[in-house]
């Protein structure tokens, strides 16, 4: 039997079965792996990490889009950090009141492998006349643009070495520049790292690199089956992202009805407003972070 396995800390691994091996390459900038298995039907890796699997990629997806997008009143351009499959491009796709959607991925060719074996992902993003798909740096994309964005996602992979080239693109440096080309009022929302209490080093690192350049963050995360942990996000602003469960419920959710009919479409209102429900070792955690 064919096995594919990922640490997932220092004392513990994931393995999952390899049922068909769909796609395997190296591109200029990373080794790439699709592959089929019984529970989580196609399972996407980079670099010995997976990214997606079908079954429960539109759970990760959502929670990283559209926070951010019901969060902002009416966010009408948006820049993708990353995104190769294409599905974050369909979730922010999906509000209506978005006119222009940026996305900027250094690897083309893993994004021509995507759109090749796994097109649904991504259900016609690729083909939307909003959509600008831009193959370069992402560093090099923030310094020559004259747009200015209401939402930014960061869709990037996760870093696994924070002396390394990677983690420059979570640092306060990277997130001053990305300030330069945003509106006023906008929102960044990034992935930001397994959140258990054997790991999440990872998410207090993406929140000090966003603090530092913003008056205002918050976390929040999602289970995703397959990543087999609660998976964070942080959400960033110079204007204040503060409210209750309450609030959230009553005044963000709601704009979901009127964005799209598709918007929220596997979380729910009440799965989109349970995001920001941690639990209660998380929000000590975060506490006591704020408090050093």
């Amino acid at each position: 039997m064919v096995e594919f396995r990922q640490q997932s800390d220092a004392a513990d691994a994931v393995v999952y079965r390899v049922d068909r091996i769909v796609a395997e390459g190296k591109t200029p900038y990373q080794n790439y792996l699709f592959f089929e298995n019984e529970a989580h039907g196609l399972c996407i890796a980079i670099d010995g990490d997976i990214q997606s699997c079908q079954k429960d990629e539109a759970l990760y997806h959502e929670a990283l889009v559209h926070p951010a997008l019901l969060w902002h009143p009416e966010p009408e351009k948006v820049l993708i950090m990353g995104g190769g499959e294409g599905a974050t491009a369909r979730e922010v796709l999906r509000h209506d009141c978005v006119k222009k959607c940026v996305m900027v991925d250094i690897d083309g060719e893993f994004v021509e492998a995507c759109r090749r074996h796994a097109p649904t992902w991504s259900d016609g993003a690729f083909e939307d006349e909003r959509l600008e798909l831009l193959t370069m740096d992402i560093n090099a994309y923030i310094r020559e643009t004259d747009e200015r964005f209401d939402v930014v996602i960061g869709d990037l992979v996760d870093v696994a070495d924070w002396e390394g080239f990677l983690a420059t693109l979570y640092s306060d440096t990277f997130y001053d520049a990305l300030k330069k080309i945003l509106a006023p009022g906008a929102i960044v929302a990034t992935q930001a790292g397994m959140l258990s209490p054997a790991n999440h080093t990872s998410h207090l690192h993406v929140r000090r690199g966003l603090s530092a350049a913003f008056g205002h963050i918050r976390s929040y995360g999602a289970y995703v089956p397959s990543f087999y942990s609660l998976w964070g996000y942080v959400l960033a602003s110079d204007a204040p992202l503060e409210g209750d469960l309450a609030a959230i419920a009553q005044t963000v959710a709601p704009r979901a009805s009127r964005r799209g009919e598709r918007v929220l479409e596997k979380l729910g209102a009440e799965g989109f407003t349970g995001l920001f429900a941690l639990p209660a070792w998380v929000e000590s955690l975060l506490r006591e972070e704020r408090d050093v």
